[in-house]
């Protein structure tokens, strides 16, 4: 299949994340339900310790699933406009390598994307902080998560890569219990309870690569087929894709969808629509910075129809809605 040359589409210059006094590491970041961002801030030696791996030489590494040593950290949420909203101050955090997101409430949810299973149970990398800084709630999301956002009704939504499907760490095998990822996709209770999950059965995802939560559904592209999975109401439907291989990042709004990236281009921005069971493709954009340059490495972050990508504590995005068909 021949596709157009992609147009050039300029992201959107949306501010600088201010870190909070003593905290010059930026640990996670993420985008909450309302659009504003949300981030770890720790001090430097803090950031390489909550990030940490296992690294020995001619072995595999690994990342820890907890901090060799634990360090103070900062939450901070920002508003849609880039302007702090509230920082909270956490004596020590417990996890590493987290993923960060807000509850309609206030509070905070802190999820390690490891998880250890050993004869004690699985490790509690989910962590729920209050206002005054103090963890009110624990348990364990499982292993692998690649993707964690909390919906505006407060459910929350993960998504897992390829070891926390298939298992590692202590998890699947014949020594160990099924991983809690093993669908793929799965809805937590704010209380961090099992509410609803894609079947393991049906061998739909192999490592979800890219997930968002829109208004009214979960979205998400998954390996190994790339098919474009929508789940509404815990009905799900499958739509097929063409020349779809490896996007990082999905948006969506009503049945247009906008998929980032490819094992041959990170910055492939595919617009098509859902209908008959297909993903319809409409155009081709190649996303470019603020001055028409290539972008650098980013951290990115879909929520509903905006892709937000973090440069560092730089902050650009781009809106489905301002993108043609």
């Amino acid at each position: 299949m021949k596709h157009r040359r992609p147009r050039d589409l300029r992201v959107t210059p949306r501010g600088e994340l201010a870190p909070p006094p003593g905290r010059d590491a930026l640990v996670s970041v993420g985008v909450t339900a309302s659009g504003g961002p949300v981030a770890i801030w720790s001090s430097s030696r803090g950031g390489e310790v909550l990030t940490g791996r296992d690294a020995e030489p001619g072995r595999p590494s690994f990342p820890h699933t907890r901090p060799a040593e634990e360090h103070a950290v900062t939450l901070v949420a920002y508003t849609a406009a880039g302007e702090v909203a509230d920082v909270v101050a956490v004596s020590s955090l417990p996890v590493a390598h987290p993923h960060v997101d807000r509850f309609p409430d206030g509070s905070f949810l802190v999820v390690g994307a490891r998880a250890r299973w050993t004869s004690a149970g699985g490790e509690r990398n989910a962590l729920v902080v209050g206002p005054d800084g103090r963890v009110v709630r624990r348990g364990c999301l499982g292993d692998g998560l690649q993707h964690v956002q909390v919906a505006a009704d407060g459910t929350i939504w993960t998504g897992y890569f390829d070891e926390g499907i298939f298992g590692n760490f202590g998890w699947g095998g014949a020594d160990g219990p099924a991983p809690l990822g093993a669908g793929g996709i799965v809805a937590w209770s704010p209380a961090l309870e099992f509410t609803w999950g894609l079947d393991p059965e049906d061998g739909l995802v192999a490592d979800c690569y890219s997930l968002v939560v829109t208004q009214d559904a979960v979205l998400a592209c998954t390996y190994t087929d790339f098919p474009v999975l929508r789940i509404a109401d815990g009905v799900l439907t499958e739509h097929v894709t063409q020349g779809i291989a490896g996007p990082r990042g999905i948006v969506a709004s009503g049945d247009r969808v906008g998929l980032l990236g490819g094992y041959d281009d990170p910055w492939l921005l595919v617009v098509g629509r859902l209908g008959g069971g297909r993903f319809a493709e409409r155009s081709r954009r190649r996303l470019r910075s603020p001055s028409g340059t290539r972008l650098p490495p980013v951290q990115v972050h879909c929520r509903g129809s905006e892709l937000h990508a973090f440069v560092g504590s730089t902050w650009f995005s781009v809106d489905l809605a301002a993108v043609e068909d």
